[in-house]
């Protein structure tokens, strides 16, 4: 008996879908229905409107005690090319970035590097500010947040205390991976637990920092282990409401120890975008990452539930370095025109999903049902 119709009923009631829901979505292959279902409620939240960020992604250092298997980014100190920016150069790349593409969002991530204190990180917040007090700053992951708590010996809330007060205005999803602690064992066994990410996170939303929440797919993880995930954040969503959006990382099988070949393809990451939809009823925004995809499969995103193609990602390294073949180097213009392209109205924003008063205008939205 085919699973979708009475999905399609409990989503027209206005009803929560189940663990057993999400676990027949990812058992069915019927992504055409799955992503009309996502699309209804897409459009529901958002109309025609399809978001994008002008943002520099910001490495500040590759060099990291996890070395998670998964990776293809980090580096041991020693090693020929392992680096750590100076504050000088950091602000040099932010001052560069904001004078030549115009950036509206810096995005910073990096590795655990024993060398650097809480001092160094918050210094760097305060040093962006001072370049441009209305970037938007979206900065270190949770797993970052518990390494310099347990290096400086002060909690978490304290830590993120501290790089509220320098400037800092939104944490990035990274980290979370996959919460179950036998897929965590194989693939990042020196990295927090789920647990921890989702208790650093609730911190976070504690402050008034809001935050981002990923999932990386596409690896050694099953169908039930993706569902519980995103029930997971689905719960605390319900607790804080402090996640903003949800981005699901599609995993790049190159330059890195899993040994896991293949990575993903097509008609996953479109179902892994509209079962989120459809799952994460709590959470504003599926963002398809745009430095892990071409414009062409963004176009399709918009279709099958998400809301958001990232941005210009300037400068990413993380994905391009285990492979990922997404454009480098793409401009607001590149991303309107693949907007439009696909049917959609772009949104230039950041990511609080503010937009200027001047580019409001009413959204009418079509009704549609189930």
């Amino acid at each position: 008996m085919d699973p979708l119709p009475n999905i399609q009923l409990k989503l027209k009631a206005g009803q929560r879908l189940s663990k057993e829901d999400g676990l027949r979505l990812f058992q069915s292959f019927d992504i055409l229905a799955i992503g009309a279902m996502a699309q209804i409620v897409r459009e529901r939240m958002h109309g025609r409107r399809a978001f994008y960020t002008v943002n520099l992604h910001l490495n500040p250092t590759n060099i990291c005690s996890t070395r998670c298997e998964f990776c293809a980014f980090s580096r041991d100190a020693g090693d020929p090319d392992a680096y750590a920016l100076s504050l000088d150069e950091i602000e040099e790349k932010v001052r560069d970035a904001v004078h030549d593409q115009k950036i509206r969002e810096v995005h910073i991530v990096g590795g655990h590097n024993p060398a650097l204190g809480l001092d160094h990180y918050t210094a760097m917040i305060e040093r962006i500010r001072g370049i441009d007090r209305n970037l938007f700053i979206k900065a270190f992951s949770a797993t970052e947040v518990d390494d310099l708590a347990k290096r400086s010996g002060l909690s978490w809330i304290e830590v993120l205390r501290r790089l509220k007060e320098a400037g800092l205005d939104s944490m990035p999803g990274g980290g979370a991976e996959i919460f179950d602690p036998a897929v965590r064992a194989k693939i990042c066994p020196k990295k927090i637990s789920g647990e921890t990410w989702l208790a650093i996170h609730r911190a976070a939303h504690g402050l008034g920092l809001k935050t981002n929440a990923t999932m990386l797919y596409g690896h050694i993880e099953t169908d039930e282990q993706r569902v519980a995930h995103l029930l997971k954040l689905r719960e605390l969503q319900d607790e804080t409401r402090g996640f903003s959006a949800f981005v699901p990382l599609p995993y790049h099988d190159q330059n890195n120890a899993l040994k896991k070949t293949g990575g993903t393809n097509g008609f996953l990451d479109l179902k892994i975008l509209s079962i989120s939809r459809l799952l994460l009823d709590n959470i504003p925004h599926i963002k398809a990452y745009g430095a892990a995809a071409d414009l062409k499969f963004l176009q399709a995103a918009l279709s099958f539930g998400a809301d958001d193609i990232s941005g210009t990602n300037y400068q990413e390294r993380v994905l391009h370095e285990a492979g990922s073949c997404a454009p480098a180097g793409l401009s607001s213009g590149d991303l309107v025109r693949c907007i439009k392209g696909a049917g959609f109205e772009p949104y230039e924003t950041d990511s609080s999903y503010r937009i200027d008063q001047s580019e409001r205008v009413e959204v009418i939205c079509p009704e549609k049902s189930f």
